[in-house]
């Protein structure tokens, strides 16, 4: 019964959003991962790129470790890319086409958590995923639990990103430079480790 409404409710452009959009990030996934994967034995690379405030560029960094897990990413969202294109079929909630620009959004967010080298962009992208995840989680959101367990998402992701701010406001170490590369070279004292491990 639910079978049949469910493909009562299909349209050709829902099934052509659902078919077509979803399986791009496949192809551009499968590249993230192979890059990821020459670049695991490489000497880390950075760079810094003309973004976000005013004297606040984006630090970005790949190094073995961030490689790794864009590998893992890369290899996932590929199948999750084709995977996609077979499951949201129903035109109920949320419109493909929407569902699949905050599915996007979620996977560029996640890489970019992935390689930041600062502060800032770390936050921009962890709140990015976490806004991306929101409404991902709440697609049928005419269900009342699942907006309750959307807005519940959004609370502990949000709980979690003060954390991680406050961690990385004791790891600058009064130095004022919040690149991860300046953090690194911070020696802490006292029970401020301690405390930056426990907001993490």
């Amino acid at each position: 019964m639910a079978r049949d409404r469910c493909a009562r409710s299909r349209t050709p452009t829902s099934l052509a959003i659902s078919r077509a959009l979803f399986p791009v990030g496949a192809p551009i996934a499968l590249a993230l991962a192979v890059v990821a994967f020459v670049a695991i034995p490489l000497a880390p690379q950075t760079t810094i790129l003309p973004l976000g405030l005013p004297d606040l560029p984006f630090h970005l960094r790949l190094d073995s470790l961030s490689a790794f897990f864009l590998l893992l990413l890369g290899a996932a969202s590929a199948a999750i890319s084709w995977f996609a294109a077979g499951y949201f079929r129903s035109s109920e909630g949320t419109a493909p086409g929407l569902i699949c620009l905050q599915y996007h959004a979620f996977l560029a967010a996640m890489a970019l958590v992935l390689i930041a080298d600062d502060a800032y962009v770390f936050m921009v992208a962890w709140e990015t995923m976490a806004l991306a995840s929101f409404f991902l989680v709440t697609t049928e959101h005419r269900i009342p639990e699942i907006r309750r367990a959307g807005f519940l998402y959004l609370l502990i992701a949000h709980i979690g990103a003060l954390g991680i701010l406050l961690g990385f406001g004791v790891l600058q170490g009064g130095s004022g430079d919040y690149t991860f590369d300046s953090m690194r070279s911070v020696t802490l004292g006292s029970a401020w480790p301690t405390a930056a491990f426990l907001l993490a």
